[in-house]
């Protein structure tokens, strides 16, 4: 069973006060050796999408590039379209507009040249991809295509949210698929999911439970919490920052019995740095955080079933199974 664990590497900033457009802080950056210290520990192949703020600013730059020289280690490209040029209004930006798939097609394709170019002019090439917000698809999955990159990492598998123009993957399952290019021999790309899933099978139906009864009258009586302290059903992300990634190790056999071929775990970069996020307010937040981190990684280092791939490395590694299957 492969694994990848990807960092959203990018800027800090309130996020419940809205989306600045204005020149961002990256100092969240300086927590990155840390953890990529971890990861060389127990031979985690980290991926780091990292979005123009950090490659704009110069001690963030060299941050990562210092952490990227190091063996199985990944950059891949990140986006937050509101702070990223083209910017359509310096004052603020809409709920609907931070995803890039609802911009105009002209606007996507300038706003992702512009994080591409920043990438080529430090000698780097970005072959995999997560949209911010998690958003893709159409124009940007249409880009990545023609710039040649193995994977699209943004799917957020049985989820949407309620802002206005948000992804819907509420039918979107866990496993990996291969989008054909639309230009005649050219390469595919391969969506690589994150790990958002329940404890129990199937899948489906627990999605439309916990959406029936949070939508409705039923969530005033508390009904998931109490199933959930109670363990009849659990949803968990393999995502060290969120509270549902506080029992991401009861996931693993799960994973066994559901035979997956891949596990996404996740953090965003600004998670890692006390007083950069909202999931990490305080030193014990981040102490909290670093120690969930390296119990996980050990449970993954103790196991020879668990293979560590960088996002690139999985997306090969699936297009030649694919193609062995084709010629079996």
């Amino acid at each position: 069973m492969r694994f990848t664990v990807t960092v959203d590497t990018e800027e800090e900033w309130d996020w419940a006060s809205g989306w600045p457009t204005g020149r961002p802080s990256v100092t969240n950056i300086d927590a990155l050796p840390r953890f990529q210290d971890l990861c060389a520990k127990y031979g985690v192949r980290p991926t780091y999408f990292v979005d123009l703020a950090v490659l704009d600013d110069c001690r963030a730059r060299q941050t990562i590039l210092e952490v990227a020289s190091g063996p199985g280690v990944e950059l891949g490209m990140h986006i937050h379209p509101w702070n990223t040029p083209p910017i359509m209004d310096a004052r603020s930006t809409n709920a609907r507009d931070t995803f890039l798939h609802n911009l105009r097609d002209d606007l996507i394709a300038a706003k992702l040249t512009n994080v591409y170019q920043r990438f080529s002019e430090i000698g780097m090439r970005p072959t995999s991809f997560r949209g911010g917000r998690y958003s893709s698809g159409g124009q940007v999955t249409r880009f990545l295509q023609r710039h040649a990159f193995w994977a699209d990492a943004s799917v957020l598998p049985l989820t949407t949210w309620p802002d206005d123009g948000a992804p819907d993957y509420r039918q979107r399952g866990l496993l990996p698929k291969r989008l054909p290019s639309h230009e005649q021999g050219g390469p595919p790309l391969w969506e690589i999911p994150l790990t958002l899933a329940f404890n129990r099978w199937p899948l489906g139906f627990w999605r439309r439970c916990y959406e029936l009864v949070e939508n409705s009258w039923l969530g005033k009586l508390h009904l998931i919490g109490i199933a959930e302290r109670l363990r009849l059903i659990r949803r968990i992300w393999m995502n060290f920052e969120s509270p549902l990634g506080e029992h991401m190790l009861d996931f693993l056999p799960v994973a066994r019995r559901l035979a997956l071929r891949h596990i996404c775990f996740t953090v965003h970069s600004s998670s890692l740095m006390a007083g950069k996020g909202p999931y990490t307010r305080t030193a014990g937040d981040e102490q909290r955080i670093f120690g969930l981190i390296e119990r996980v990684f050990a449970k993954l280092a103790a196991s020879a079933e668990f293979v560590p791939v960088t996002t690139t490395e999985l997306a090969q590694q699936l297009e030649g199974e694919y193609h062995a299957c084709a010629r079996n």
